[in-house]
C-alpha cells in the first residue's frame, strides 16, 4: 500500500533563494532595490559630507575630523532614541509604513542638506536624516531576515549585501563625481553640490512609492499572536541571554559603525591627501570614487559566495571568519599612506571585506536565534548597539583623526575586533547553537528517503 507523502507548501524562489511562505518574487525584488537605495543614502552621507564642509561651509581642514565626528555622534543619539520604537512598530503594524516613512525622512535630509549656511543647519539636518536612519536601517535588517527560508538565509543576506555595495558604488562613483562633471561645464561648486544631494533626494522620494506598492504587508505573524508592547519593549535585553545573540549585538556594535567609519573618515583622509596632491575637493572625491568602486567590485563578487559561505557552516563560524578579516583590515590602515594611491588597495580590499563579512555574518547569526514574533524588536536592539558603536567610535574617532593622523579611528576600531574575535572563538566552542547546515543535510536525506512503504 502506497503512503502519501507529506511536502511542505510550495513557495516562490528567486534564484536559488527558498522564499518564506506568503512572500513573492516581487516583494523579494523591491526589498532588494530598497536596500540599495537606502544604503547609498546611509553610506553616501558620510562619504559626500566632507564636500559641504570644504566647499559650502569654507571649514578649516584641521578641525574637519572633529566636525565630522560631532555630527555623527548627534544623529546616533537620535537612533539610539528612536530604533526600539520604531522596531516595536514594525512588530505591531508592520514593516512597510515605517520603511516608507524613513525613506521620506531620509530624502528630506539629504535635500535640505546642501542649504545649510552654518554647522548648526548641518546638525538640524542631520537629526532629520537620522529620523531615516534609525526607521530604515532596523527594517531593512528585519526583512532580510523575514523572506527567506532558514536554509537560505545566508543567500538571500548575500543578495543584499551586492546591492548595498553596488549602492555604495552608485553614491561614491555617480552621485560623487556630480559636482567634478558639472565643475567641467563651468557651474560653480555650490550648485554642483547642491544638485549632487537633490539628485539623491528624488531617488528617495521614487523609492518611497516602491516600497507602499511592492512590499509585503502586515507582519509574519497573525495579529492574534503578536507580543504586547510592553512584552516588546523589554523583548530585545531578555534576548541577551543568549550568548550568540549577544555576540551579535557586540558584532552590530562593530558592524555599523565599520560603515560609517570607513566612509566618513576615509573621506576626509582622501580630500586631505588630495590636497597634498594638489587636487581640489571635487577631483579628490571623483579620484576617491575609483578607489571605492574597484575596492567594492570586489566586494560584490565576494558578497554571495560569504552568503554561500554562511549557508554551509555553523553561524558561530562565519561570525568568526568576519572578525578574522576585519580586524586585519582595519590594523592595516596603521601601515597605509593614502587612500587615493592604488598601490595601497590591496589594504583597503581587506578593509572592505572584512566590514561587508562582519555585516552579513551578524545578520544571520540573529536572524536565526530572534524569536520570529519578536524579530522586529530584537533587530531593532541589534540596531541600537550598532548606533552606539558609531557614538564611540566617530566621537573619539573624529578626535584622534585630528590629533594622531588619519590612521587612528581604524586602529581603535580593529583592536576592539580583534578583542571581539577572541570572545566569538570561546562561544563557538562552548555554546556553538544550531547547525542549520546539519539540518540542512539531514532534511535532504530525508527526502531522498523512499515515500512508499510495504503493507
Amino acid at each position: 500500500m502506497t503512503q502519501p507523502s507529506t511536502t511542505s507548501p510550495e513557495t516562490a524562489r528567486l534564484g536559488p533563494v527558498q522564499l518564506a511562505p506568503g512572500i513573492s518574487t516581487g516583494n523579494a525584488v523591491a526589498k532588494l532595490y530598497a536596500s540599495f537605495v537606502t544604503i547609498a543614502c546611509l553610506t553616501g552621507m558620510s562619504l559626500l559630507q566632507g564636500y559641504i564642509l570644504t566647499e559650502h561651509l569654507d571649514i578649516p581642514r584641521r578641525t574637519q575630523g572633529t566636525i565630522s565626528g560631532d555630527l555623527a555622534f548627534w544623529t546616533e543619539i537620535i537612533t539610539l532614541a528612536l530604533f526600539v520604537p520604531f522596531g516595536i512598530l514594525a512588530d505591531r503594524i508592520g514593516r512597510r509604513p515605517i520603511i516608507a516613512f524613513g525613506l521620506f525622512m531620509l530624502g528630506l535630509g539629504w535635500g535640505l542638506y546642501p542649504f545649510a549656511t552654518s554647522v548648526t543647519h548641518l546638525l538640524v539636518f542631520r537629526i532629520i536624516y537620522a529620523v531615516g536612519v534609525a526607521a530604515t536601517a532596523g527594517i531593512l535588517a528585519t526583512l532580510v531576515n523575514d523572506y527567506p527560508q532558514e536554509r537560505s538565509r545566508g543567500k538571500f543576506i548575500g543578495f543584499t549585501s551586492m546591492c548595498n555595495v553596488l549602492g555604495t558604488i552608485f553614491v561614491a562613483r555617480i552621485i560623487g563625481s556630480i559636482p567634478a562633471a558639472l565643475g567641467e561645464r563651468g557651474v560653480d561648486p555650490v550648485t554642483g553640490g547642491k544638485v549632487m544631494f537633490l539628485t539623491m533626494a528624488g531617488i528617495c522620494a521614487i523609492t518611497v512609492v516602491v516600497v507602499l506598492t511592492a512590499l509585503k504587508a502586515g507582519t509574519p505573524v497573525k495579529a492574534r499572536q503578536r507580543p504586547p508592547t510592553g512584552e516588546l519593549l523589554t523583548s530585545g535585553l531578555r534576548a541577551m541571554r543568549n550568548p550568540r545573540i549577544s555576540i551579535a549585538y557586540a558584532g552590530a556594535f562593530a558592524a555599523r559603525s565599520d560603515v560609517v567609519i570607513k566612509g566618513l573618515f576615509l573621506a576626509l583622509w582622501a580630500i586631505q591627501a588630495g590636497d597634498q596632491l594638489g587636487l581640489n575637493p571635487g577631483q579628490a572625491m571623483a579620484r576617491f570614487g575609483t578607489m571605492i568602486a574597484i575596492m567594492y567590485i570586489v566586494s560584490l563578487a565576494s558578497a554571495p559566495l560569504f552568503g554561500w559561505f554562511i549557508d554551509q557552516v555553523n553561524r558561530m563560524t562565519a561570525t568568526i571568519v568576519a572578525l578574522v578579516f576585519a580586524t586585519a583590515g582595519y590594523l592595516s590602515m596603521r601601515i597605509m599612506s593614502s587612500p587615493l594611491e592604488f598601490s595601497m588597495l590591496p589594504y583597503l580590499v581587506i578593509l572592505t571585506l572584512g566590514s561587508g563579512f562582519m555585516t552579513k555574518s551578524s545578520m544571520a547569526l540573529i536572524g536565526q536565534e530572534a524569536p520570529v514574533k519578536e524579530r522586529g524588536s530584537v533587530i531593532a536592539t541589534a540596531q541600537m548597539f550598532g548606533a552606539l558603536g558609531i557614538l564611540i567610535f566617530t566621537v573619539v574617532g573624529g578626535r584622534v583623526f585630528d590629533a594622531w593622523g588619519p590612521w587612528a579611528p581604524f586602529v581603535l576600531a580593529g583592536a576592539y575586533q580583534g578583542v571581539l574575535l577572541i570572545v566569538a572563538i570561546v562561544i563557538r566552542i562552548v555554546a556553538p547553537g544550531l547547525d542549520i547546515a546539519a539540518e540542512r543535510r539531514a532534511s535532504d536525506d530525508k527526502k531522498l528517503a523512499p515515500s512508499v512503504t510495504r503493507s
